[in-house]
């Protein structure tokens, strides 16, 4: 991009992307909350992200979930609570971290919804094909790497 061609915040990418996710993650929580489930939306991105690693601890996933840490440990402490996660503690470094791992049953609240969150995405993207998908990770892959280029270069 060599020039930014429109006049106003409302008509750049940013606005764009911005509100494409404000406007998914309401859809999403609503129809996840509307079925009842044992936990919350924000409570299922944290659970599944955590089953995607190994030793993953709070400062990571907060960096993943793109959460701060207060929120991320206020979400900790209800699955954990609920038995759906445990912490365990560990060193990175020389400090003391907590790994956090999910609990059996967390694995089961997982497997259990993940279906449902695929199903939302699809009746929510019927007018997207799996080329158009597929591009957008790429042009998303192109943003950080600009992203990332332009804070370093600071």
């Amino acid at each position: 991009m060599k020039e930014i061609k429109r006049n106003h915040y409302k008509d750049t990418i940013i606005y764009s992307i911005d509100r494409i996710l404000k406007n998914l993650k309401s859809e999403l929580r609503r129809r996840f909350d509307s079925q009842n489930n044992d936990i919350t939306i924000e409570q299922f991105v944290v659970l599944d992200t955590i089953s995607c690693f190994k030793d993953i601890y709070q400062q990571q996933l907060s960096e993943i979930i793109m959460k701060d840490k207060s929120n991320t440990n206020r979400i900790l402490k209800v699955l954990e609570q609920k038995k759906l996660i445990e912490r365990i503690s560990g060193r990175v470094n020389n400090r003391v971290v907590y790994f956090i791992k999910v609990t059996t049953l967390g694995e089961e609240i997982v497997k259990k919804n993940m279906p449902k969150m695929k199903k939302y995405i699809t009746e929510i993207f019927t007018n997207i094909s799996d080329n158009e998908i597929e591009l957008l990770h790429v042009l998303s892959d192109k943003f950080e790497t600009d992203l990332s280029r332009a804070t370093y270069e600071k």
